[in-house]
């Protein structure tokens, strides 16, 4: 077995894919790609563009992790799994591409807005060939009932322009396949031996050397640990979750921290692992007269509902998604349920996790709950500009104990109220005449309640993760900030970091494609650093 690399790239998830597979394509050296999960020929549902709904109640290609209780969210443990595999969260995810808009690239630093990354997403765009779904009866009305609440309508949504506008969403899709960064761009140079990928290779640590120099990488596989030399540079693209995780095993992060836990020190770096971010969201159903009509998260819209925020006039701090329920209630399900009843360390107990599992496939199979589910759609009440932040820290020294992650929602009193507002504008838009004739009875009483601490009730109790992790290790100029506008840790040499994890500021929208983009250019300062 060869252990000796140009480049590492640690984690084959949507970023991972893009780093490795430019460096490869441009013959920068020997590049390895390790993946904790399995490839995506072994789970063909992370290669179709429908099987995202089998996806995500499928083990083989999800981390289960569990938040610390959140004061704010009435106590509760909240999931904070993500996807794994070649792909990662880009292959059981809902396909959705949005760039975000140009008023949150403003919010990164000097040579990150929305002009500078622009011709990144036109270029990713045509490897990814996106696109939208054709509209149908139901999507019509939505937009129709949402134009009179003050939306105007727009498909595509990646111009940069999003406060104010609902449409089809462009996704990442071609025919019945997904378009993932694994297909995309590894499938094809994996065919030509370009690259060595190694699935099932779970990272421990990252070591250096006296100068504080990466000099190698160890991982487990197949139960035995192995050491990887590394001549340039580890490229670490495991995730906003992961790679935080993984730096403070090996050595770098806040000082205190490391030292409680007996892990020597390479680098003091206190950001790693702070200003973790994502989009809280909170779903209302309604049940039509009849069945929807649509299979997919493909209608989308944003708009500013809290004004007393300090965001400029223009900027969307909310996003609304359509919700199909018959195509998505029962496997999510099957991935929550177990979540929501099993506390504590319940939750990842396997025989119990499957009980609970075997209720819901049961409780489904009764016709009458799946003519009901039938008739049920949805909106997320997503919010997209949170203002609380929270982090991530070790439990332990052992890398195969989960980390402690606060996700620390609503912290900020103005979060809760945006989702309020946010949650009223939905209702608004529900009872328009268009959809009064398909049909848009509450499933939930209390969320066409105008009584604004009934309704945060309701959030603190329903609340849950939208997958859109970033922030923990963000780059920029100011100190506390743990890599640089080139995406290279401080304080040591050849350590990049390329995935959601540097995203300083959460856009508004999805992060798949702001977090590919940041990938692109990763590889860019890399291929630029060898002249």
């Amino acid at each position: 077995m060869k252990t000796d690399y140009d480049y590492i790239v640690i984690g084959g998830g949507s970023a991972g894919c893009i780093v490795a597979a430019r460096l490869a394509e441009n013959c920068a050296g020997t590049v390895l790609l390790l993946e904790a999960g399995d490839s995506c020929e072994k789970n063909p549902e992370t290669l179709s563009a429908d099987g995202f709904k089998y996806a995500f109640a499928n083990d083989n290609v999800m981390i289960d992790r569990m938040s610390t209780p959140q004061s704010q969210c009435a106590h509760r443990t909240l999931y904070a799994g993500s996807g794994k595999g070649m792909g990662g969260s880009g292959s059981v995810n809902g396909m959705v591409y949005t760039r975000g808009d140009k008023l949150d690239f403003a919010q990164w630093p000097e040579g990150w807005q929305w002009e500078d990354v622009r011709p990144i997403f036109d270029t990713l765009e045509k490897h990814l060939r996106i696109r939208h779904r054709e509209a149908t009866a139901f999507t019509n009305k939505i937009i129709t009932a949402a134009k009179t609440a003050g939306f105007a309508h727009k498909d595509g949504l990646n111009d940069g322009i999003l406060n104010g506008f609902i449409g089809h969403n462009d996704m990442n899709f071609e025919g019945n396949a997904r378009r993932s960064s694994y297909v995309a761009f590894i499938k094809p140079l994996s065919e030509e031996n370009k690259i060595t990928i190694k699935t099932r290779s779970v990272v421990t640590r990252i070591l250096f050397n006296e100068t504080k120099t990466a000099s190698a990488v160890e991982a487990i596989i197949d139960n035995c640990k192995h050491t990887f030399q590394v001549n340039r540079e580890v490229v670490l693209c495991a995730g906003a979750l992961e790679t935080p995780k993984l730096l403070m095993l090996s050595g770098i992060g806040p000082k205190q921290h490391l030292e409680a836990l007996k892990i020597p020190v390479i680098h003091d770096a206190p950001g790693v692992g702070e200003n973790l971010q994502d989009h809280p969201n909170v779903a209302l159903f309604y049940r039509g007269k009849q069945a929807v009509d649509f299979a997919y998260p493909q209608v989308y819209g944003f708009q500013r509902c809290n004004k007393t925020t300090a965001l400029p006039e223009q900027q969307a701090d909310t996003c609304f998604a359509m919700i199909a329920a018959p195509v998505t209630l029962q496997q999510s399900l099957k991935r929550m349920a177990p979540a929501n009843l099993l506390k504590g360390d319940l939750f990842f107990n396997p025989f119990l996790k499957k009980l609970v599992r075997l209720l819901v496939a049961g409780v489904m199979l009764i016709p009458a709950i799946n003519n009901f589910i039938n008739k049920l759609y949805g909106i997320a009440v997503i919010l997209g500009k949170p203002l609380s932040r929270g982090c991530i820290r070790l439990q332990t020294a052992n890398p195969a104990d989960r980390a402690k992650i606060d996700l620390n929602f609503f912290e900020n009193p103005h979060d809760i109220e945006t989702l309020v507002e946010g949650i009223q504008l939905a209702n608004k838009v529900v009872q328009h005449p268009e959809l009064e004739s398909w049909g848009n009875i509450p499933l939930m009483r209390e969320t066409g309640s105008s009584d604004r601490e009934k309704l945060k009730r309701w959030i603190r109790k329903n609340a849950m993760t939208t997958f859109h992790y970033c922030g923990s290790c963000a780059m920029g100029q100011n100190e506390t900030a743990p890599v640089d506008l080139q995406l290279r840790l401080k304080g040591v040499t050849n350590v990049r970091v390329a995935d959601a994890s540097a995203i300083p500021e959460i856009p508004v929208s999805a992060l798949n494609a702001p977090t590919m983009m940041v990938a692109w250019r990763a590889a860019d300062f890399i291929l630029q650093s060898q002249h």
